[in-house]
């Protein structure tokens, strides 16, 4: 049975338009215009928060793997019980190891710390780890004194965005309410991650 062309309207839906109306007062040529603009700023953002999580997690995993073998430890630090991880957190490392061994793969545990996603990262920082990775390890994988709950608070704020341009979801309420320095702190913090060679 024919049917009318598609219009980017029907493609995108009512459902996924209905932020965009709610802000542009039911305007459907300015919705679109502002999807447009979400669109465009979100992958800017999404091109800075790929240095970011993959920075952060690959100066934490060689601060981890350094220390775990100064602790004893012979196998890699996200299996060896010398490491003080959670039950929660040795799940998602089982899922993270089977992901990274499908097909009958050799695991490498590099492509396991891949697999592990920016929220397991953010955990590790958290007050359950204080005593336990913080102190003793965590801490030096970024230059010079960094305040653990600030940092830990900042990286949910970047996990939260993060997850909503994932997902495709509206970003301009949650930049719009942003103070005028985060972008600083943002980029202040990710340049502190630890560099090739320090620490």
């Amino acid at each position: 049975m024919p049917r009318s062309p598609w219009t980017l309207e029907d493609l995108l839906s009512r459902a996924r338009l209905a932020p965009y109306l709610t802000t542009c007062s039911g305007r459907i040529p300015d919705a679109l215009i502002l999807y447009g603009w979400n669109s465009e700023v979100s992958g800017a953002f999404f091109e800075s928060l790929h240095y970011l999580e993959v920075g952060l997690r690959n100066a934490m995993d060689r601060q981890l793997t350094g220390w775990a073998a100064s602790c004893g430890a012979r196998k890699a630090w996200y299996v060896d019980e010398v490491v003080p991880l959670s039950p929660p957190t040795r799940a998602k490392i089982a899922v993270a190891r089977h992901n990274a061994t499908r097909d009958d793969r050799a695991e490498v545990p590099g492509k396991v710390v891949a697999e592990l996603p920016f929220g397991f990262w953010w955990s590790l920082l958290g007050d359950e780890y204080n005593r336990r990775l913080w102190q003793p390890c965590l801490r030096y994988a970024f230059d010079g004194p960094v305040r653990r709950l600030r940092l830990h608070s900042e990286l949910n704020g970047l996990r939260l965005l993060r997850n909503r341009i994932a997902h495709h979801e509206p970003i301009q309420a949650a930049t719009s309410a942003w103070p005028t320095n985060d972008w600083w702190t943002w980029r202040t913090g990710s340049r502190r991650s630890c560099a090739p060679g320090s620490n």
